[in-house]
């Protein structure tokens, strides 16, 4: 039987298109319009904005007023990715070359800037529908806010290439802030809308500190094993990530393994072998980091769902649909 996030992607996943097309019209400026649009129509499970209607509908809010919030994630999501891509130099994206292997790096970024502010754009379209101002203004703040801890969480991420020291302390305060927050926006901004309470709004943050780097964490692993829509498996190790399962692994294995480890995720990109993919996974079995990684993330969910179990139940099926959700997807 679908999960209540499941049933939800699929009745729901289609209605934020009028509002992205609201505020970026399929027609416009060359290499800017369609470049975002290339990138949007190449796929996306359209977690985010469906999380956004499901949450507002559980706290009994006005559905018009979050539509363009919740487009306002999807897009907030996306160009994260498009300079995701550019920053790692990840080539595919949902089965097609990524924007900036299609369009050029310079293009790449500008169209990432535009859909930067087109998220500010959207969010001030609630106001149109009703929100009261002070609402509004919390929306916005909250949205700022992400999108700065977003990017030092990305710092973090980033400052821990080459290193042989990372600590699990430090991976799971760089995913939490380069992913819990965000992952966090649709449901937090969502309840904002519908008047939640100061006391709710901080239980639902702390939901998002459980559930978000669980969330991290089983990306990794996809990444390792179903390569998470980029037609490519093991991305994080030409990338060099320190992943939990490096982490893991790095403290359990023989010094030699742990130097031919490091030597693999040091490696430029392009001179990583099919072959140093698969010693690393061979590697990370041997030791049961993948398995660590899973009874970590599993654990986070068990947490978030206690802190879930105080909201009533109509609220408390959507985080629990979700945190099950994060964990048990196979893309």
């Amino acid at each position: 039987m679908p999960s209540v996030i499941e049933r939800f992607l699929q009745s729901e996943g289609g209605k934020i298109e009028k509002e992205l097309e609201a505020v970026i019209p399929r027609k416009g400026v060359p290499n800017l319009n369609d470049a975002v649009w290339y990138h949007l129509d190449s796929g996306g499970k359209r977690l985010r904005p469906v999380l956004a209607i499901a949450t507002c509908r559980a706290f009994h809010g006005n559905e018009r007023q979050v539509l363009p919030f919740a487009a306002a994630c999807e897009l907030f999501h996306n160009w994260l990715l498009v300079h995701d891509d550019i920053e790692d130099g990840d080539t595919i994206r949902r089965s097609q070359p990524a924007l900036w292997q299609r369009f050029g790096v310079g293009h790449g970024i500008n169209v990432g800037d535009y859909m930067s502010e087109k998220v500010y754009e959207l969010v001030l379209r609630c106001g149109t529908y009703g929100l009261e101002p002070t609402r509004l203004l919390m929306l916005l703040q909250k949205v700022a806010e992400t999108g700065v801890m977003t990017a030092i969480g990305q710092a973090h991420d980033l400052n821990t290439k080459g290193r042989q020291d990372v600590s699990e302390q430090e991976y799971m305060e760089t995913v939490t802030l380069k992913t819990a927050l965000y992952l966090m926006l649709p449901i937090l901004g969502a309840a904002t809308i519908a008047g939640a309470k100061e006391d709710e709004l901080k239980r639902l943050e702390r939901f998002g500190m459980l559930a978000g780097p669980a969330f991290q964490i089983a990306d990794d692993i996809l990444d390792l094993t179903a390569g998470k829509g980029r037609d490519e498996i093991g991305c994080d190790i030409k990338e060099g990530k320190r992943s939990l399962m490096v982490i893991h692994c790095s403290g359990k294995c023989t010094k030699e393994e742990r130097a031919k480890l490091y030597a693999i995720l040091d490696k430029e990109r392009s001179q990583t072998t099919n072959q140093d993919i698969e010693w690393v996974q061979g590697l990370f079995a041997r030791h049961g980091s993948v398995a660590y990684a899973e009874a970590v993330a599993k654990k986070l969910i068990a947490e978030a769902k206690l802190v879930s179990a105080a909201f009533r139940p109509e609220v408390r099926e959507v985080l629990d649909g979700f945190a099950d959700y994060m964990i048990e997807r196979k893309s």
